[in-house]
This record gives C-alpha cells, sequence and structure tokens, in this order.
C-alpha cells in the first residue's frame, strides 16, 4: 500500500494481499481522518459481502474466490467507540461457468489480487456513530 494527499483528496494504492478495510482504516487513522467520503476500483481474489436481514440482525454474507472487478467501491469513515468505522458497499463482477456475475452488498472483507484505486475525500467535522439496538445497526450520531 502507498497513499499521496493532493489537495484535499487522499489517493491510496493498494498492493496484492492487502485487506481493503483494515488497510483503509490504517490510513484514515493515521491521517487523523474523523469523517471522509470513500470511493474506488480495483482487482480481489477474495471477497466477502452481505445483505442485512433487519429481523435476524445479521448479515447473509456470501464469498467468492477467484479474479474479481470491483467496479465499485462506495462508502464513508466516521467514528464508533473512539475508533475509525468504515461503512463501505462493493459491487463485484466474476466469471462463473463462462457467464459474467455480479456480487453486491455490504463489504465484510476484501483482498487485493492485483491492485485498488481508491480515492478517500475527507470532510471538516466529525461524524459519531450510535447503536440502535431495534435495528440491530450503527447510524450517524450528530450529537
Amino acid at each position: 500500500m502507498d497513499y499521496r494527499r493532493f489537495d484535499d483528496k487522499i489517493y491510496v494504492r493498494l498492493d496484492k494481499d492487502d485487506e481493503v478495510i483494515s488497510t483503509l482504516t490504517d490510513v484514515c487513522a493515521k491521517e487523523d481522518l474523523t469523517v471522509a467520503q470513500i470511493q474506488g476500483i480495483g482487482g480481489c481474489d477474495s471477497v466477502t459481502v452481505g445483505v442485512f436481514d433487519g429481523e435476524k440482525k445479521v448479515y447473509n454474507d456470501k464469498t467468492v474466490e477467484g479474479l474479481l472487478e470491483m467496479t465499485s467501491l462506495d462508502g464513508n469513515l466516521t467514528y464508533y467507540q473512539g475508533k475509525p468505522y468504515l461503512h463501505l458497499h462493493a459491487t463485484f463482477a466474476y466469471r462463473e461457468d463462462g457467464e459474467i456475475k455480479l456480487l453486491s452488498g455490504h463489504l465484510l472483507k476484501a483482498n487485493i489480487g492485483l491492485t485498488g484505486e481508491i480515492v478517500i475525500t475527507p470532510a471538516n467535522g466529525e461524524i459519531g456513530r450510535k447503536f440502535i439496538e431495534e435495528l440491530g445497526i450503527r447510524v450517524w450520531d450528530f450529537s
């Protein structure tokens, strides 16, 4: 991984075997970011995404391994319990049985297989998160 800050954006290059969420969390912590928008593309070799089940309050997840094109990574950075918290959604394209398939949802884990090109756009201010028990999720907290 390597990154550079240009004006109001941080450009991050993820390298083979980097784990997307933990690596981006480290960059955000190193740069003392408290709120930011995150977007990116890349090539992965293993990803796990989930779709939240509101009744059971768990993610129904799916893992796919092999060459996957991360066609879209979008999300944000906030803070939860004093630590950077990334909320990311992603879409991946991959080949299965000779067809191109799509995998999309809340990003739970992704390992870079080729490279990742991520842009972090920090904002001035801070947004925290609070856990809403009846929903089973963490929501923005502006207090």
